[in-house]
């Protein structure tokens, strides 16, 4: 089998971001809601059983809000349903995976911290199924951001929408 495959693809990118405290949404945070369609990708076949797919998206804030805009001063941000993977440049990579019949499709996210419009170390730590993001310092503005391109990881014989969650939630402590 040729180590490069074309192949059709939809893929649907739904990242619903919330930042929550005490299940009281803050006011109206900039979320990027907006659907990819990949249409027509290569992917690299691995040990004949999944595609690699790596995506650039065009916007890469996922996340951008105002301390003044919450109702509560933020400390740490959770997000749910995520492996974390060892890091030591200062951002926060993690595997969400989205079981279906045919395998689990793995999606490789690298997330970088801005507070005030500048980069930031963020550390993070595994919490059961969620990692915790430890806010660093007090902000007026923090935004969440794309390091690297999404690296998609589908089984091989998987055909049809990718639909997957980007949960985030703001917390106090």
């Amino acid at each position: 089998m040729n180590n490069i495959i074309v192949f059709f693809f939809t893929f649907l990118l739904l990242i619903s971001l919330s930042i929550i405290h005490r299940g009281i949404a803050f006011s109206q945070p900039i979320i990027n809601q907006n659907s990819i369609s990949l249409g027509k990708v290569n992917g690299d076949v691995i040990n004949n059983q999944y595609i690699s797919i790596t995506k650039v998206l065009s916007h890469t804030t996922l996340l951008s809000v105002r301390q003044s805009d919450l109702n509560t001063e933020v400390k740490s941000l959770i997000v749910n349903n995520a492996v974390l993977n060892k890091s030591n440049n200062g951002d926060i990579p993690f595997v969400i995976t989205q079981p279906t019949v045919k395998g689990d499709i793995n999606i490789e996210v690298a997330l970088e911290l801005w507070l005030d419009g500048r980069r930031v170390n963020i550390n993070g730590d595994q919490i059961g199924n969620s990692i915790r993001l430890i806010i660093p310092k007090k902000f007026n503005w923090l935004e969440l951001k794309l390091l690297n391109p999404l690296k998609i990881n589908i089984p091989l014989y998987y055909r049809g929408d990718l639909n997957f969650l980007l949960d985030i939630e703001g917390v106090e402590t």
